[in-house]
């Protein structure tokens, strides 16, 4: 057997181990709840409480998660988490990540948000969870989200 030859083999075992490894349909995220949090004075602070569901049979294990929060296409507000846990098979869990939205003063100005502390923002919460067995695994959520006026204004 040539040297290239086994080196396909062997490369076509890695390839599908890795598949067997990773799962077969993505998670299903929705967002529970969007908490405001204590903050700087010149950003905004939000818990974010994320349901993920796993429709695999098979568990998934993460050790942390990121978020982006969009507004308009343009990203407001990033968020991480080192927590670990996991996803049972055909089973979900709660993820808990603090999103921050610097400059808040700057962001709502462009959407002439002044004098409208109720207004409801069509938004996207993108994200992953890190894990060892996987590559990250992507999550989007779409919704709104109430943007409150800060303390003072």
């Amino acid at each position: 057997m040539t040297l290239t030859r086994r080196g396909l083999i062997a490369g076509l075992t890695v390839v599908l181990l890795a598949a067997c490894a990773t799962p077969t349909a993505p998670l299903r995220v929705n967002v529970a709840s969007v908490q405001r949090i204590e903050g700087g004075s010149m950003e905004l602070r939000f818990l974010a409480r994320l349901r993920v569901q796993n429709v695999n049979d098979s568990p998934i294990e993460f050790s942390g998660a990121t978020a982006e929060l969009m507004l308009y296409g343009k990203v407001i507000g990033t968020g991480v988490s080192a927590g670990r846990g996991f996803v049972p098979p055909l089973g979900e869990t709660f993820v808990e990540i603090p999103v921050t939205v610097s400059a808040i003063g700057d962001v709502r100005q462009a959407i002439g948000l002044y004098g409208a502390p109720d207004r409801k923002l069509d938004t996207v919460l993108t994200g992953r969870l890190a894990g060892s067995r996987f590559d990250n695994l992507s999550f989007e959520w779409r919704g709104e989200l109430a943007m409150p006026l800060p303390r003072g204004s």
